[in-house]
């Protein structure tokens, strides 16, 4: 057993430094979101992000010139897209609840958080 935890650390320790690497090199505010967050991740799983920054392309061409590592997911979105998303209590907002703040570059991970978690509360 002791063997098991100490390799599901490890696992999670590389994936916040993969994920804080990443965030370095992102605009915004970054939080790593999706099962390394929950703590529900296997050895599979990859590393999934979420980026508020104030893009102005469409969501498909937000992160062309972005240098993301391989095993790296980024969900890209405008403080307005996650504020509404958070407020609608929107899917996501379950794993901005959960989320770790990598880099909080615009100021807003906070209020994300607490409303995501107001989201949770309701429906759990």
């Amino acid at each position: 057993m002791e063997g098991l935890r100490r390799f599901r650390e490890g696992l999670r320790a590389r994936a916040l430094a993969l994920a804080s690497a990443a965030a370095g090199a992102l605009p915004g505010t970054v939080l790593l979101v999706g099962s390394y967050a929950r703590g529900d991740f296997s050895e599979d799983s990859d590393v999934d992000l979420l980026v508020v920054a104030e893009f102005r392309e469409p969501p498909h061409r937000r992160l062309l010139d972005a240098d993301v590592p391989p095993g790296v997911e980024v969900i890209a979105l405008t403080p307005r897209e996650a504020l509404r998303a958070v407020e609608r209590c929107y899917p996501i907002a379950a794993d901005i609840a959960l989320g770790v703040v990598l880099k909080d570059g615009l100021g807003v991970a906070q209020r994300l958080v607490e409303l995501a978690r107001r989201c949770a509360g309701a429906t759990g």
